[in-house]
């Protein structure tokens, strides 16, 4: 059953394995498609000690998401993204292949780039900007559905209106302890009351997954946040909890997805893709 939320938590040492930019931006380019392919809403960049590239993941994280004709508005100039062309297209809903002639009904994301006391124009990847009748800051990300053709206007809509899969969101934690905090919430504030978590950590020392793991997840993931937690290209969850002295946090489920493997290490892209592949399964109904 399709869960509230999706997120998936990464360490800041995810590249710790690679070794140079390029090789860096390839595998958070990977992480970012296998989010994308399986729906994750969001991903948190949790800051182990031993490397944080935090801030370069975030950056390649985000730029990836964003869709093509926004980028230019909404991504910073930065040496980070110098091979920020290897990253492979997420061809998501809310990233359309070519600007197309607008029509009503559309649904698309937008950056304001002007705006007066009687609205804003934002930019929504026509040759024409839409007018939004709302004074809003320039620069800002918006959700807008189009509601005139000539001349192009539209109206903002709330995420819960859009029923596609809009892409992820990138947040930055200061420990996976801290990340483990209730998806919908800001990292560091108090998660909302009666919302119930199904937190997931992968390990090569964890359970091994079979079927009847796969029914009992999928029995308990419906209307729940589930959190999916990596370790690092160079230790595992349990060591990375044992440095942050971390006796709170608890896993519903510690699991392997790849039992029996056949190479000596699995990289944290390779774990991402086959993890969330196992796991759409508990997420998709039958047709």
């Amino acid at each position: 059953m399709k869960p509230r939320s999706l997120s998936l938590l990464i360490p800041s040492s995810v590249t710790i394995d690679a070794s140079d930019l390029r090789s860096k931006t390839l595998k958070i380019g990977q992480i970012a498609r296998a989010a994308s392919v399986f729906r994750v809403d969001r991903i948190v960049i949790y800051c182990d000690p031993d490397l944080d590239d935090s801030g370069m993941i975030e950056r390649i994280l985000v730029y990836a998401e964003t869709p093509q004709y926004l980028r230019k508005h909404l991504v910073p100039i930065s040496d980070d993204l110098r091979y920020a062309g290897t990253i492979p297209p997420l061809r998501t809903p809310h990233h359309p292949a070519s600007a197309k002639k607008a029509e009503v009904g559309d649904t698309r994301v937008g950056a304001v780039v002007r705006s007066s006391d009687a609205g804003s124009w934002v930019d929504v990847g026509y040759e024409q900007l839409a007018f939004l009748g709302a004074s809003l800051k320039r620069g800002e990300r918006v959700n807008v559905r189009i509601t005139s053709e000539k001349p192009v206007k539209a109206a903002l809509v709330s995420r819960d209106e859009i029923t596609e899969y809009w892409g992820y969101s990138v947040t930055r934690s200061k420990s996976l302890e801290e990340s483990l905090v209730h998806p919908a919430s800001k990292v560091g504030e108090v998660s909302e009351v009666g919302r119930e978590e199904l937190r997931i950590a992968t390990s090569r020392n964890g359970r091994p997954i079979d079927t009847d793991l796969l029914t009992e997840i999928k029995s308990k993931c419906e209307a729940r946040d589930v959190m999916i937690a990596m370790g690092a290209p160079h230790k595992g969850i349990f060591e990375i909890m044992n440095e942050e002295n971390d006796q709170r946090t608890e896993f519903d489920y510690v699991l392997n997805f790849i039992p029996d493997q056949g190479t000596g290490t699995v990289r944290v892209e390779e774990a991402v893709t086959s993890t969330l592949a196992i796991l759409n399964v508990c997420f998709t109904e039958p047709h």
